[in-house]
């Protein structure tokens, strides 16, 4: 935190130049169409760049918060969902030449990678956790990925999307205004490429209610979409969350254990059952498919 002339700022040290330019041209283009859930930077990013030990430096307006986002509360889920699909009816519409910079998001090609780590670290999770559920959520994993390859839907980026939609990424102001922060991940793709990482970060906390996912009008629009429901099926979280628990150190381990313990062996039976109706909304779908088209297999 920076304090000037009586005004607070945020500083933040960015990997490299172009992370910060991309960064500092989305927050402009933002603001200009309007969407005010985000913070500015500084004017001074008008004139030069600001380097410190030889990396960018980024200054924004500080926000003075309330209570920190969570998604156990119902507001907080849908506030946080409504600033994220506003974001996305703007981003859909910048069109300046910056934008081609912005890496596309190879996600089918991170969801595998992520599952092969995990499969590599099998022989160490067993340790802690019984083959059983281990597997399962592999298999899981192999379904989705397997799936999802078969089907022919679109490579082409449709917006900016924000890459990491974690509750400590929505931020509360004073004023009751939920802000979005952190675009480091921002890429181009497919704006359900957020969706479904949002409906996974909210999942646990609606105890793996498909009916109550489906009842957000956000999602609506995903009834009929093969992709949605087998891409809700690949256990994303159990991956990531595992997988970071081999690389940390024993503090991390002994933090985070009653987390993982949460998602992987608690809420078993909740995550089974909601794969169970993903399998069915995806059966009615392609039954639906064959009864216009009867080629289809």
């Amino acid at each position: 935190m920076l304090k000037t002339h009586g005004t607070k700022w945020f500083v933040k040290r960015y990997p490299n130049q172009l992370k910060f330019l991309l960064q500092e041209r989305l927050i402009g283009d933002l603001i200009q169409a309007n969407f005010h859930h985000v913070l500015p930077f500084h004017p001074i990013h008008d004139r030069e760049m600001l380097l410190f030990e030889g990396f960018p430096i980024g200054i924004t307006t500080w926000l003075e918060t309330s209570r920190p986002i969570s998604y156990d509360h119902p507001k907080d889920r849908q506030d946080a969902l409504n600033v994220l699909k506003k974001f996305h009816s703007v981003s859909k519409r910048i069109r300046h030449s910056w934008t081609e910079e912005v890496p596309q998001y190879k996600w089918l090609k991170k969801w595998k990678k992520r599952m092969i780590q995990f499969q590599y670290n099998l022989p160490y999770l067993q340790a802690f956790i019984q083959p059983y559920y281990l597997y399962t959520y592999l298999e899981w994993g192999r379904w989705s990925l397997k799936e999802l390859k078969s089907i022919n839907h679109p490579a082409f980026a449709t917006c900016i999307t924000h890459g990491d939609v974690a509750h400590h990424n929505f931020l509360r102001g004073k004023n009751g205004r939920v802000y979005m922060i952190d675009f480091d991940l921002m890429s181009r793709s497919t704006e359900m490429t957020d969706d479904l990482q949002y409906a996974n970060r909210i999942l646990p906390y609606v105890n793996w209610s498909l009916s109550e996912l489906k009842q957000l009008d956000a999602f609506r629009k995903y009834e009929n979409e093969l992709l949605f429901y087998i891409g809700l099926m690949y256990p994303t979280d159990v991956f990531r969350e595992w997988n970071r628990f081999i690389r940390e150190d024993q503090y991390y381990k002994q933090r985070v254990w009653g987390y993982l313990m949460n998602i992987t062996i608690r809420q078993f039976p909740e995550r089974m059952q909601f794969n169970q109706e993903l399998h069915g909304e995806v059966r009615r779908i392609i039954n639906q498919l064959q009864g216009m088209n009867p080629n289809i297999d």
